[in-house]
């Protein structure tokens, strides 16, 4: 029998709302902290191809963090510096049953000081492994979700 963890199923608006809520009230949304972000059909699209370019059957989300010291090629707005964001890495599923990611998501010998990149590749490649680069809350804050300073 699949768990309901198998892969993620849908939830009610209610529930959608009070995890949301909890996150909020017992982690904060301090003023300058991503709050949400928020990707395209096309993007969404384009992530199930990359899924599959890349052999895959899924996709693990990792939270990540744009670095404050360091000019990352294609970051799409200066603002998004020091922001979490989510990084998609696709994963394909072993022999016994795990779901194992396609590369590594930290390289060992990379380090966000070093302004190093990981396997060499820019951010923004048509051929790259890995998606993100989604619209940040805040600086990008629809008006549902408060701004700094509400």
């Amino acid at each position: 029998m699949t768990s309901l963890t198998d892969g993620g199923s849908r939830i009610s608006a209610a529930v959608a709302q009070q995890l949301i809520s909890t996150y909020k009230n017992e982690e904060g949304w301090p003023p300058d902290r991503t709050r949400a972000v928020w990707f395209s059909l096309d993007s969404i699209i384009d992530m199930q191809a990359l899924i599959v370019e890349q052999g895959g059957d899924g996709i693990r989300i990792y939270f990540g963090k744009y670095p404050s010291d360091v000019d990352i090629p294609g970051t799409p707005d200066p603002a998004y510096k020091g922001k979490v964001t989510l990084a998609f890495i696709p994963t394909v599923t072993t022999a016994d049953g795990s779901h194992q990611d396609i590369f590594p998501p930290v390289a060992p010998d990379t380090t966000a000081a070093s302004g190093q990149l990981a396997q060499g590749i820019a951010l923004g490649d048509p051929n790259s492994p890995a998606y993100d680069h989604g619209s940040l809350c805040p600086p990008n804050c629809p008006p549902t979700i408060p701004t700094p300073g509400q």
